[in-house]
C-alpha cells in the first residue's frame, strides 16, 4: 500500500486505498486530516497502512459505548449467549457502563477509563434502592405506637408492594433484622461488569471497529470465594420432616437427595423420570430468570443431560404427588394448561424459580432453622456425599460438573478427613503404623517424674 499526504487549509491530511471490503472485494479510500505538520500526517500514513497490512485497521467512527453495547452487540450474541448470561450483561450495561462511559466514543475508550468505572462502581455504584432496609425501618418506626403496623402501612412507608412487605413483616418479627447495604457494589459484581465488557470489546476487535481490547489492560477487582453456607445432616432432615405436607415437598426432597439446581428442578419434566426404574435424565431445558421473567434455558454445562439414580424414599414422594398433579389435571380439564413439567401449580401452570427461592426462605423460617441460599441446598447435598465418601467422580457426575477438578476445588473444604484417611491407608501398605496415642487433656500439668526431671537439670 502506497499513501500519500497534502495540505488542507492550515493543517496536512493523508489518504491511502485501505484493505478490500470482504463482500464486494472494493478497496475504500482511507484519510485523516487534523494534523499540523506534514512529519507528523506522514508518521501516522505510515502507522495506519502498517495496521492495515497486518489486518488491524479500523475505519475511523463516532459510533459511541452505549450505541455499540445496546443496539449492536447486545442484539447481536443474543442467540448465541445463554439467556441468564445476556439477560445479566443487558442489566450491567444499562445500569453500570452507560450512565458513566456511555457518551464516549467507542474507538477513544481507555484503560484508565475503565479502571475509573471500576473505582467508582466500588465506591459508589448501588443503583437499586434500599428497599429492605426501608422496609425495617418503617416497620419499627410504626411500632412505637404500641400496634403491629399493617403490611399496607409499611409497603406505603417505604414504596414497596404489599407483597414484599407482608414477606418483610414475617423476617422482622422473627428477629432478622437487616444490615444496611454499602454505597458501592460487591467486587463479584463490578468484575462481572468487567467480564461483560471484555468480551463485548473482544467483539469489537473482531469487527474491526477498534484496533485493540481495552479491557485487557484494566484490573478488575479480586473476588473471595465464598465459602459455601451448608446444613449438617440432621438439619436437613428436620426440614424436610417440617415442610411434609407442603405442595412442593417432592421438589425440596428432589434438590436434596441430587443436588439439582434451581432452574433443573423446576424446569424437569415428567418423561424425563422412569419412576420404575428409578432413574431421572437431567435434561438442559431448564426454566431461568431472565430480567425478572421465567424463560426457558439451555442448561449450564455442555455435559447435559445426565443420568442419574433416585433413591426410594424421593421415588416414592414423586409416586405420591404425581397422583395428586393428575387429580388436578382431571379436576380443570380443558383448562389445565397441558404442560408436562413435573412441578406446577393446580391448573398446570409453570412455577416461577423466584416463588421456589421465596418458598424455601419461608419454610425455613417456620422450621427455625439457619437461613442458607437455595443454591446452598445443593452444595449440602455435596458436602454430605463427599464427607460420606462418595467417590467424587460420581458426585461430579451427579451434579453435572464439567470435571471432577472442578468439583474438588469447590468442595476441597469437605476433604480434610478423607486426606487423613488416605495418608494411613497408603502408608500403612510400606510400614507398620504405631498405636495412636490418645489426646492429652490440655488441663493436665506435667506429671511428678517429669517435674522431677526439671528440677534436676
Amino acid at each position: 500500500m502506497k499513501g500519500s499526504v497534502y495540505k488542507r487549509g492550515k493543517t496536512w491530511t493523508y489518504m491511502f486505498d485501505g484493505p478490500p471490503d470482504p463482500l464486494t472485494g472494493k478497496r475504500k479510500l482511507v484519510t485523516k486530516g487534523g494534523f499540523k505538520e506534514e512529519g507528523e500526517a506522514w508518521k501516522a500514513c505510515r502507522a495506519a497502512i502498517t495496521r492495515a497490512e497486518e489486518g488491524h485497521h479500523v475505519t475511523p467512527s463516532r459510533r459511541t459505548v452505549a450505541t455499540y453495547l445496546l443496539n449492536e452487540w447486545l442484539p447481536a450474541i443474543k442467540n448465541s449467549t445463554a439467556a441468564t448470561t445476556w439477560g445479566n450483561w443487558q442489566t450491567n450495561a444499562k445500569a453500570y457502563v452507560v450512565p458513566y462511559v456511555g457518551k464516549v466514543k467507542l474507538q477513544t475508550l481507555t484503560a484508565p477509563q475503565l479502571q475509573a468505572l471500576y473505582d467508582r462502581l466500588l465506591t459508589n455504584g448501588r443503583v437499586k434502592a434500599d428497599l429492605t432496609y426501608a422496609m425495617f425501618k418503617a416497620w419499627t418506626e410504626l411500632r412505637t405506637s404500641g400496634r403491629e403496623p399493617t403490611a399496607r402501612q409499611v409497603a406505603v412507608a417505604a414504596g414497596t408492594s404489599i407483597h414484599a412487605a407482608k414477606a418483610a413483616a414475617r423476617r422482622f418479627r422473627a428477629g432478622h433484622v437487616p444490615a444496611v447495604k454499602p454505597l458501592g457494589l460487591e467486587p463479584k459484581t463490578v468484575r462481572n461488569v468487567h467480564t461483560m465488557l471484555y468480551a463485548a470489546l473482544s467483539n469489537a476487535v473482531g469487527w474491526r471497529y477498534v484496533v485493540e481490547n481495552v479491557a485487557a489492560h484494566v484490573n478488575p477487582p479480586k473476588v473471595k470465594r465464598r465459602k459455601a453456607t451448608v446444613w449438617t445432616p440432621a438439619q436437613m432432615r428436620k426440614f424436610l420432616t417440617f415442610i411434609a405436607g407442603d405442595r412442593f415437598y417432592a421438589l425440596f426432597l428432589l434438590g436434596a437427595t441430587t443436588g439439582l439446581r434451581r432452574s433443573e428442578l423446576v424446569g424437569i419434566r415428567w418423561p424425563a423420570i422412569d419412576l420404575d426404574g428409578r432413574t431421572l435424565t437431567v435434561h438442559p431445558d431448564t426454566l431461568v430468570v431472565v430480567n425478572g421473567r421465567a424463560e426457558a434455558g439451555d442448561g449450564k454445562t455442555d455435559n447435559a443431560p445426565r443420568l442419574i439414580s433416585l433413591d426410594m424414599a424421593t421415588v416414592a414422594a414423586l409416586r405420591a404427588w404425581k397422583t395428586e398433579q393428575d387429580s388436578e389435571h382431571a379436576f380443570f380439564d380443558r383448562d389445565y394448561l397441558g404442560t408436562d413439567r413435573i412441578f406446577t401449580w393446580e391448573n398446570g401452570r409453570d412455577v416461577h424459580p423466584d416463588v421456589v427461592r421465596q418458598r424455601f426462605n419461608r419454610l425455613t423460617d417456620r422450621a427455625g432453622l439457619p437461613r442458607i441460599r437455595l443454591y446452598d441446598v445443593r452444595h449440602t447435598y455435596a458436602t454430605t456425599a463427599l464427607k460420606s465418601g462418595v467417590n467424587p467422580k460420581i458426585v461430579s457426575a451427579r451434579l453435572g460438573h464439567a470435571s471432577v477438578g472442578f468439583t474438588l476445588s469447590v468442595y476441597s473444604h469437605a476433604l480434610p478427613g478423607m486426606d487423613r484417611e488416605a495418608s494411613t491407608e497408603i502408608a500403612g501398605m510400606f510400614v507398620d503404623q504405631p498405636e495412636a496415642e490418645p489426646p492429652k487433656d490440655a488441663n493436665d500439668g506435667p506429671d511428678e517424674g517429669d517435674a522431677n526431671k526439671s528440677a534436676n537439670k
